[in-house]
């Protein structure tokens, strides 16, 4: 029963603390309609994860954050570092769309993120919209979209560094310094994870078993080390501009058949610029690359390897027709290419999108209409509309 009560408080304050994030006044959000607004405006069911509630929960991964959150389920194989995934209102885990600091991540096969090897330590905040928004952000987005932000930094210079260890030999560590004035602002961070582990499996053995069929009476650990770099600059024209990289070193092991270790790299980085022409007109351009990787092994014998890229472009343009009227058109671009010891039919594949999105207020009431046009190159074109009011 103390088991029971001491899970069920922890849940309780997540949910707190994601509740009053969610509904802060000062909150200002982008993923709900890919242009900011104030997260209370918003007309999608979303909540925003900040890096204060993080801290205040003493979260030590991105599925101890998630859990709990309404509208989430998480699967997890077995401890820290095991394959996690995240279902957005009952869809599979391959229809969240995974956006970090606004760049496609995840594999190029599977449409799955390896949320596990995501330092928490890393991360400023988490917005979490719950429902399609393939209107806005193509066939991936079908369960919603969960977009993390790298920490961001401002203000005088600040150091920072923390150090922990508990059950099962863990240990870890992060450290950095951000800083920035006026017009400018950077934050640079490192942080490190090294665990023995529990025996994941205690699975019994069967004629060609796999998976938890395995007997392999270890224990399975985990080591990770990980560093970003963000920085950002206002010119005195108005421009500006944003970078921002995050790269993960995770090596898994786990009880397999096949294979029982994974080395795996997950990177990311990209950047930004925005732009007001006129004062009713803001033009914002974004280019990244993700990079999933992961060498797999049995008994430290190399069995396959497997690497995805994902090259995204967007440009948006935000018109205000009036106070409360604002229309916004953009542009996607993403190339997806595959390689590895697995022999695929295709290796690469082209997808352009167009989009637009209309939001106003009618006395007390707000709409939001968009529509999108995808072209495939390997599935073909479709079109995807979507209307809010509320």
């Amino acid at each position: 029963m103390k088991k029971y009560s001491m899970s069920a408080t922890a849940l309780l304050l997540l949910s707190q603390a994601a509740f009053a994030s969610e509904f802060g006044p000062l909150n200002v959000v982008i993923t709900a309609s890919r242009t900011a607004e104030k997260a209370d405006d918003t007309l999608a069911a979303m909540t925003v994860i900040t890096r204060d509630d993080i801290e205040r929960l003493q979260a030590k991964s991105i599925r101890d954050v998630l859990q709990g959150t309404a509208g989430i389920n998480i699967t997890n194989n077995g401890g820290e570092g095991k394959s996690t995934s995240i279902f957005l209102r009952g869809t599979e885990s391959d229809h969240v769309l995974v956006l970090i600091d606004g760049i496609k991540v995840g594999s190029a096969t599977l449409g799955t993120t390896a949320f596990q090897h995501i330092p928490i330590e890393q991360v400023e905040r988490i917005e979490v919209v719950r429902g399609p928004m393939s209107s806005l952000y193509g066939s991936e987005a079908i369960g919603g979209v969960i977009q993390i932000f790298t920490r961001k930094g401002g203000g005088e210079l600040k150091p920072f560094f923390s150090i922990g260890g508990g059950s099962y030999n863990t240990y870890n560590a992060s450290l950095g310094v951000s800083g920035g004035g006026e017009q400018g602002w950077f934050n640079l961070s490192a942080s490190g994870i090294n665990t023995n582990g529990f025996n994941a499996c205690n699975g019994k053995p069967s004629p060609g078993g796999a998976g938890c069929f395995t007997v392999e009476p270890d224990d399975d650990g985990y080591k990770n080390l990980s560093g970003s770099l963000r920085a950002g600059y206002k010119f005195d024209g108005g421009v500006e501009v944003d970078i921002h990289a995050l790269q993960s070193r995770g090596n898994t092991e786990f009880d397999g058949s096949y294979v029982n270790e994974s080395e795996s790299v997950q990177s990311v980085f990209g950047g930004s610029a925005r732009f007001s022409p006129l004062d009713i007109w803001q033009m914002s351009l974004s280019a990244g690359q993700s990079i999933d990787k992961s060498d797999n092994f049995k008994d430290d014998s190399f069995k396959s390897r497997f690497e995805s890229k994902r090259d995204t472009v967007s440009f948006l343009n935000d018109i205000s027709i009036t106070k409360n009227n604002l229309l916004t058109v953009g542009v996607d671009y993403q190339n997806d290419r595959v390689d590895g010891t697995t022999a695929y039919a295709v290796t690469s594949r082209d997808n352009k999108g167009l989009f637009a999105q209309y939001k106003g207020s009618l006395a007390a009431q707000d709409i939001q209409l968009s529509m999108r046009r995808d072209d495939n190159e390997q599935f073909g074109g479709y079109n995807t509309g979507s209307a809010a009011w509320g």
